[in-house]
């Protein structure tokens, strides 16, 4: 694997505003909609109605407290609810610092940024921030006690995490060089917790997305290359890359901030600035570039669930007084408008991540 740079060579006083930058949603970081550009005007669509959450499914998320930021896990509909408390993490990974050096507790956690859970339901994988220079990924089991270092824990992540169909790898972007720069794509096969570096380019920023394909063997993901023409929407290119042989395919480019791809690669999530200012959820598929706007609104961030069949899709809460209050809602991705559930979540979270139940 190429030489990544030591935790020694980072920056040990990475300001709190670079922090506080990969951890914002996607939306805060877009431009604003420029009223002269050539925009195809749409119209808002219907108000989404409010549906019960999906009996059965786990639910998991990311919420503050007294300023810190904790992890709960409990049903879809609120029921058997219980914090995660970060003791005892174990770490196999080779060349990690050790617990004593770099301890990750409920204490030392500075940050938990993103939440996925495993497509077998049996674990949560969550990006956690123990120091102001790293950042790693730990699998929390479905019960909540146990809990494991899986990714290198001297170097810092961004972005989102994602799991392989089979439950057993794990990929995440991880920067190569000081000052959190240069990132590119890594997997961990999980069990001898191998860490394998998947590109080279130092381009995979944490406003991309990537995915597993169906077969656990090819990894879709995007890289940002800056403003469409539209002077507006940000420009991103579609690749995927085999893990096996490392061979990268450039499929095109991309108009919107991507929020997912579908594990067959043949259609993905974007969000984009539309008519009267408001952004949208967009379905584009990469064969035909059809598109269908599946939500409008002030949308921050969208995330595929497992199947493909549907999204949660984070928007601003205007009901809430806490200017961070979210709104998270399952949305269908073949026809507009069609939200499925509300999830049970409060102004104070920050996250949250679904997992279906077996028999779905």
């Amino acid at each position: 694997m190429p030489r990544i740079h030591s935790r020694a060579h980072t920056a040990r006083i990475l300001a709190p505003r670079l922090l506080a930058f990969y951890a914002l949603p996607l939306a805060a970081c877009s431009s604003p909609a420029d009223p002269t550009a050539p925009i195809v005007a749409r119209s808002p669509l219907s108000p989404v109605q409010v549906v019960a959450p999906l009996k059965g499914d786990r639910l998991a998320t990311i919420e503050m407290e007294e300023n810190r930021e904790v992890l709960y896990l409990q049903n879809a509909d609120g029921s058997n609810r219980v914090r995660v408390h970060f003791r005892n993490v174990h770490d196999h990974v080779a060349g990690n610092y050790p617990p004593s050096m770099l301890p990750v507790t409920d204490e030392t956690i500075r940050a938990i940024r993103r939440a996925k859970w495993s497509p077998d339901g049996q674990q949560l994988a969550v990006i956690v921030v123990p120091g102001n220079d790293v950042a790693e990924v730990v699998l929390v089991s479905a019960d909540g006690h146990d809990i494991r270092t899986v990714s290198p824990n001297g170097q810092y992540l961004v972005g989102d995490i994602d799991w392989s169909p089979d439950s057993r790898r794990i990929a995440y972007t991880m920067t190569t060089g000081p000052f959190a720069s240069l990132p590119d794509l890594f997997v961990t096969e999980l069990g001898p917790d191998q860490v394998r570096r998947l590109t080279t380019s130092g381009k995979v920023s944490g406003f991309d997305t990537f995915r597993f394909g169906l077969d656990g063997e090819r990894i879709h993901f995007t890289e940002r290359l800056g403003l469409a023409p539209d002077g507006v929407n940000t420009l991103s290119r579609l690749l995927s890359t085999d893990l096996t042989t490392g061979q990268i395919v450039d499929h095109g480019t991309l108009v919107g901030e991507p929020q997912g791809v579908a594990r067959d690669g043949s259609w993905g999530l974007l969000i984009r600035w539309g008519a009267e200012h408001l952004r949208e959820l967009v379905r584009v598929s990469f064969g035909d570039s059809r598109e269908t706007v599946l939500a409008n609104g002030d949308l921050w961030n969208a995330a595929l669930l497992e199947g493909d069949r549907d999204a949660i899709v984070v928007a601003a809460n205007p009901d809430d007084r806490v200017d961070s209050a979210r709104t998270f809602r399952i949305y269908g991705v073949d026809a507009p408008n069609d939200v499925r559930a509300t999830l049970p979540t409060a102004g104070n979270v920050n996250w949250a991540t679904l997992v279906r139940r077996a028999s779905r």
